[in-house]
């Protein structure tokens, strides 16, 4: 997949009438991957291009700060899960306020026509773009006939009968509903991070840990321990991954650390990749280091037998490498 930054430096010749989809997709869930599968199967039928474009940053930051969500992925952590859908150009619009001001109208006509030359329009149900979000269906209806591209609309996939949406992730782990979100989004919870230094306490317990620092509009979920799958460039690995303020030691900051099953490498590469899968267990406060010591015990346990089972169904979206590419 081809990643595009800045839409002025697109060679127009590169497209001809190309199947386009627009939007945030914050999270890739469920729903977007409907949208951008059948993008992909659509161009593949017409022998085009499957362009994708969406906007960096969050277009809320840009409208109205106050109210702008945590993001589910940040624009690393969904070029990822774009680049395994199979799209052939992803194009990242910077949103700032001269591009929130852009009327509906003139969108369709300078980015989908001038700049894209889009043969076909593939959105979802409740697509809205342009300032305010004026522009919705009838607009992009009327816009069809008028410069003659195809438009396909696509219905929610739904979860408890209603349509699964990126508000509705946020909500069910801000409510410390792991389970549900996960659902909803059909892959691990991406969480990219930096190494940074640690105090060493898990190299003590026998549990050697790598701390992490995340962006800081990334929507962490609740405090605990949670399996997780741990990227480290093309190589996948188990992990136990604890996500608190470690009242334990009554420390005042949160701190992010994942326990990798097997990791045996010298080199520190300063990224790591985490999927969240399971919640195990909430964050706890224990009378000793000896009682917190047993409980990791038990926690790895249950971690690595989450993660077989995960495997033994097939996986998940989030890790489709081969085999050879596992460490545990």
């Amino acid at each position: 997949m081809e990643v595009i930054c800045d839409i002025n430096q697109l060679d127009t010749s590169y497209l001809n009438k190309p199947v386009v989809t627009l939007g945030t997709f914050d999270g890739v869930h469920l729903g977007h991957q409907s949208i951008i599968r059948k993008l992909v199967e659509k161009a593949k039928e017409k022998g085009k291009k499957s362009v994708l474009v969406t906007y960096q940053p969050h277009p809320q930051l840009v409208v109205d700060p106050k109210t702008a969500p945590f993001v589910l992925t940040t624009l690393e952590e969904k070029l990822y899960f774009l680049k395994r859908l199979g799209l052939d150009l992803t194009i990242v619009i910077k949103f700032n306020k001269e591009f929130s001001e852009m009327k509906a109208e003139d969108f369709v006509e300078k980015i989908l026509i001038d700049k894209l030359n889009a043969g076909e329009l593939v959105i979802g149900y409740d697509h809205a773009f342009g300032e305010k979000r004026e522009g919705r269906l009838e607009l992009l209806e009327k816009k069809a006939q008028e410069f003659g591209f195809d438009l396909e609309v696509i219905s929610p996939v739904k979860n408890d009968d209603l349509p699964i949406k990126s508000t509705r992730i946020r909500e069910a782990f801000k409510s410390k509903d792991f389970e549900s979100g996960i659902s909803m989004l059909g892959h691990g919870y991406p969480i990219l991070g930096e190494r940074v230094k640690g105090r060493g306490l898990g190299e003590k317990l026998g549990f050697p840990t790598i701390n992490l620092k995340v962006s800081e509009r990334k929507l962490i979920p609740q405090n605990g321990v949670f399996s997780a799958e741990v990227r480290i460039e093309k190589k996948l690995y188990g992990g136990m991954v604890y996500s608190g303020e470690n009242p334990t030691f009554e420390e005042k900051h949160r701190s992010l650390e994942v326990n990798i099953f097997n990791y045996r490498q010298k080199e520190e590469k300063k990224k790591v990749f985490l999927f969240l899968f399971d919640w195990i267990r909430p964050d706890l406060k224990f009378s000793s280091l000896e009682e917190l010591k047993k409980r990791l015990k038990k926690d790895e346990k249950e971690v690595k037998r989450a993660l077989q089972q995960k495997n033994s169904k097939g996986g998940l979206f989030a890790n489709r490498e081969t085999k050879k590419t596992r460490a545990y």
